[in-house]
């Protein structure tokens, strides 16, 4: 057997769903037996809502040790950036174990290139878990240009680090056709990130209003003017509902713009214990995916939507996996940026057959339990890890 080492900058208490995907994945496979020892490499938590996350802790037989780092609050991005140097510096002196299997995740992004480097003389097994890409994700939003020369280099540095591993996996089929395309890589294998162990389907309230519930981060990559205007558009529909649950800089702006409607409702985060509880009051649940990202990362709430039973309302420019699911399944809506009065109107008619999104709900927690259980993901690496 091996000693595993999974390597992701942010853990429990912060509830950055990055560390909380590598929570699950780290006590899955110390719960499996087929390794040695387990070890998360963490940092030290700077997210506002983690409180006094200890240097040391664990669980499930998981070993945690974090790495120093500065912890300056993630609505500074000069302040992020340099919490993501500081430990990727320390993970430079920080010591693998001698023939360990090493999976590092893109929290930070370049942590692979950094595990690249101190591997060149061996001494263990590099993989890694692409949960977004860069630059792929700065292009994406607009923050840089393609052909630049720091894209160029991030790219070059990018497809170096990752032709090092023994496997790379990537969460969605668009994100590996990517990697094989841009990166030149083979054998990428696609494991969808599954929803937190504490999502549970609870029964839906038929009484109205019909809830629209929006829950989780809502940033760069999620365009809000169209849902913003649909819920403009159904002001005067007491029977239906916005529920807009979550933080990030799209949050601030659709709350600040949606000040005085009647219809929409803003709440923060909810603690990974009270997920279920959270998404339960949703009739239907919303994900916005804009277009341009959709090769660089996967919202990581669709699954927790399949594993709640609720159907998905999508609004995103371009087809890709969850719209894929959507027209084969029949788990929910898919519309295009700026659809909204076509997405009043079907929220409309859903809301007046709430019967008809209880059936849907139904087949998505059906394709959950199929396709995107945790078992069947943490199972999939295991097979990997082990090969």
């Amino acid at each position: 057997m091996y000693h595993l080492v999974i390597i992701n900058q942010q853990y429990p208490p912060e509830t950055a769903a990055t560390g909380q995907i590598a929570q699950q994945l780290a006590r899955s496979l110390a719960r499996s037996g087929r390794f040695e020892s387990v070890t998360v490499v963490c940092g030290r938590a700077y997210y506002e809502d983690a409180g006094g996350a200890p240097d040391r802790d664990g669980g499930d037989g998981v070993i945690v040790r974090r790495l120093w780092n500065t912890a300056f609050p993630k609505s500074s991005i000069p302040g992020k950036l340099f919490n993501q140097l500081t430990f990727m510096l320390a993970l430079l002196f920080w010591r693998a174990p001698r023939h360990a299997r090493v999976l590092v995740t893109t929290a930070p992004p370049l942590a692979v290139a950094v595990l690249a480097a101190k591997n060149l003389l061996g001494g263990f097994r590099l993989y890694m878990s692409a949960q977004d890409l860069y630059p792929d994700v700065l292009i994406a939003a607009g923050s840089a240009r393609a052909n630049g020369l720091l894209c160029r280099a991030l790219r070059a540095v990018m497809r170096w680090a990752m032709q090092s591993c023994a496997r790379v996996i990537a969460i969605s089929t668009d994100m590996a056709a990517h990697l094989r395309a841009i990166y030149g890589l083979e054998g990428v294998r696609v494991i969808p990130n599954p929803a937190l162990e504490q999502v549970r389907v609870l029964p839906c309230d038929p009484s109205p209003p019909f809830v629209v519930q929006y829950s989780g981060n809502f940033g760069a990559a999620h365009e809000y003017h169209t849902l913003l205007d649909v819920m403009r558009r159904l002001r005067d529909n007491e029977g239906i509902l916005f529920q807009i649950a979550g933080g990030g800089s799209h949050y601030d702006a659709i709350k600040r713009e949606a000040e005085g409607l009647p219809n929409a409702l803003f709440e923060g985060y909810a603690p990974a214990e009270r997920i279920s509880e959270r998404l339960a009051k949703a009739d239907i649940s919303v994900v916005i995916f804009d277009g341009a990202f959709r090769d660089a990362l996967m919202p990581s709430k669709y699954a927790g939507i399949l594993a709640s039973g609720r159907p998905v309302l999508l609004i995103s420019g371009r087809v890709n996996d969850i719209a894929r699911d959507i027209f084969r399944e029949g788990i929910g809506l898919s519309f295009d940026h700026g659809q909204s009065e076509a997405i009043a109107g079907a929220l409309e008619e859903l809301a007046a057959r709430p019967h008809q999104a209880r059936m849907m709900g139904r087949r998505a927690r059906a394709l959950y339990d199929r396709e995107y259980a945790a078992g069947k993901a943490y199972a999939g690496y295991a097979d990997i890890l082990c090969e």
